[in-house]
């Protein structure tokens, strides 16, 4: 199916905004008019779906505080980001979402006035021509158009500008510079919404069947006040509903205003979780930020929490993982997730060295997956079970668990699982003093981690290969393993990955007697195992400090 026809520059731009804002806009769409683009305007009143993102060139957002607020906005801005086609502009000061701003400064027309001669405006002006001239995202990234201008208000000073942001909320230009260059009709004005606040406070205290507490009161008088300074939109026809006394009017036009906003939420959540499924093996911490806002987003969204649980395990956060997966393994219905939600919980207790509740926890998951016939669910439960098992030093009830469980991996050909399990086999036979064995296991792991992509099970083989070199001897191996292993933790965030390494690194450096380099390895593992709450293997490398005669003074020996 072809494009939409374009004009015959192909110079298509939308105009994202708070609808609210749409005074500080009009010059904006204005000039970009006069300097050859074909502009589509798009609040964030209107239905989304009246704006495709796929049919312009590219998709200028124009932040300010009210813009911030919006989803819709920010929805808008993800799409665009998503597509390669956001263009990021401040119109007010504030500070744009995540990294909705831009990969680097967005450009700053905070303080312009409608001039098309200005600087900053030629500048955006004409790396947009540019970009959509050439097409290529390298033009815009090589532009001004990422630089930053910090508009200078004179002796007007911070609270001036503080005052400027909170009225660009409401987007009246015009009463904003009337603001400094009138100040008697500003504070005519001010007075006049002051008394009409105070009037439909009274009418609302009035309806209502009790007292309303000094709290309370101050609460309502905030909200009267920022609705009665909507201009536009949904809020603004409240507004002007709720200034005549309609209050029924007023709340159904904020209700559904609400509803439509209900629909952008979801969507926007949707595109979080974009976000995070697309950095949940490279960038952690940024998938944590994008699911942790699609649960803000959509609360209820199982699949999310238990994928947001599932990274706060990974980088060590137990307190956060349990947060995120107890709702789901209390009240969701669908059995499926439920039994994610409970496999996870069951590694947390594990590491909080509670293996009674992981048990628990890892069969009553393991039973929903039999009844389900999940094989890559019964897998997991399975080798979670195994570390349980061998937990209570029965090393030939683990290795059977962990061969039933490689061969549901092997049906389902899941490469990452089957790495897995191979690399806790060779696990159980280091600690048998099988060291043929282990070695075969740890190799196979790392050939099928390696052939799956996935860094982080790469990461876990290589500390496999490290463990396995160190205990042999090969000092010099040991330590190639353990420094591509922390490496790929550090890249990914893989906080566990990272502190086993760390320690790794110490025992190396211990054996070489090189007590300065041990101490700050086991240092740094031991920190990290600290914030995760991992008391036991913390307490090991602290006995570890204390026989190397560590102490934070300088008369320490790693000083």
């Amino acid at each position: 199916m072809g494009e939409e026809p374009q004009t015959a520059s192909g110079k298509r731009l939308l105009l994202a905004y708070a609808g609210s804002s749409a005074e500080l806009v009009k010059p904006l769409h204005r000039a970009f008019e006069a300097a050859g683009f074909e502009v589509e305007a798009a609040p964030d009143d209107k239905p989304l779906h009246d704006h495709p993102v796929d049919k312009v060139r590219a998709v200028v957002v124009c932040w300010t505080p009210a813009a911030v607020a919006s989803d819709g906005v920010n929805l808008q801005a993800a799409r665009a980001q998503k597509a390669r086609k956001l263009v990021p502009i401040l119109l007010a000061p504030c500070s744009p979402p995540g990294n909705l701003g831009g990969l680097l400064r967005p450009t700053d027309l905070s303080g312009w006035r409608g001039d098309p001669a200005d600087r900053e405006f030629r500048e955006l002006v004409q790396s947009l021509h540019g970009r959509l001239s050439g097409g290529a995202l390298g033009s815009l990234l090589g532009a001004n158009i990422f630089r930053s201008r910090y508009f200078t208000w004179g002796s007007a000073g911070a609270a001036a500008l503080g005052a400027v942001a909170i009225i660009a909320n409401f987007s009246d230009l015009r009463q904003t510079i009337d603001g400094f260059t009138n100040p008697g009709a500003s504070e005519r004005s001010l007075s006049a919404t002051n008394a009409k606040v105070e009037e439909v406070l009274t009418l609302l205290k009035q309806r209502s069947p009790q007292p309303l507490s000094a709290d309370a009161e101050a609460a309502l008088r905030e909200s009267i006040e920022g609705l009665l300074s909507a201009q536009s939109g949904a809020r603004g026809a409240a507004a002007e509903k709720l200034a005549a006394g309609d209050f029924e009017g007023a709340l159904a036009e904020l209700q559904a205003a609400a509803d439509e906003g209900e629909k952008a939420a979801q969507a926007l959540a949707e595109t979080w979780k974009e976000i995070g499924a697309l950095s949940f093996a490279t960038d952690k911490q940024t998938a944590i930020g994008a699911y942790t806002r699609a649960t803000e987003l959509s609360p209820n969204d199982s699949d999310a929490r238990n994928l947001l649980g599932s990274l706060h395990l990974r980088t060590g956060n137990y307190e956060e993982a349990l947060r995120a997966m107890e709702q789901v393994s209390w009240f969701e219905e669908d059995e499926a997730k439920r039994a994610v939600a409970l496999g996870n919980l069951g590694v947390v207790a594990l590491n909080q060295d509670d293996p009674d509740e992981a048990e628990r926890l890892f069969r009553e998951s393991l039973a929903i997956n039999e009844k389900l016939g999940d094989k890559d669910g019964q897998a997991a439960d399975l080798a979670d079970l195994s570390d349980v098992t061998m937990r209570r030093g029965n090393a030939a009830r683990a290795t059977e668990m962990l061969r039933r469980a490689l061969t549901f991996y092997t049906e389902t050909d899941n490469l990452v699982g089957q790495s897995n399990v191979h690399g806790r086999l060779g696990s159980v036979a280091f600690e048998r003093g099988r060291l043929t064995e282990a070695l075969t296991a740890y190799s196979t792991a790392s050939e099928l981690a390696d052939a799956s992509g996935e860094t982080e099970a790469i990461a876990a083989a290589q500390l496999n290969l490290a463990d396995a070199a160190d205990a042999t001897g090969k000092l010099d191996d040991a330590v190639e393993h353990y420094e591509a292993a922390l490496m790929m933790a550090q890249v990914i965030g893989a906080r566990m990955q990272e502190a086993q390494a760390l320690s790794g690194l110490g025992d190396v450096a211990f054996k070489r007697k090189d007590k300065t380099a041990a101490i700050e390895h086991y240092r740094n593992s031991m920190r990290i195992y600290m914030s995760a709450g991992m008391d036991r293997p913390a307490a090991q490398l602290r006995a570890l400090l204390e026989e190397l005669g560590a102490k934070p003074s300088p008369e320490g020996p790693e000083n």
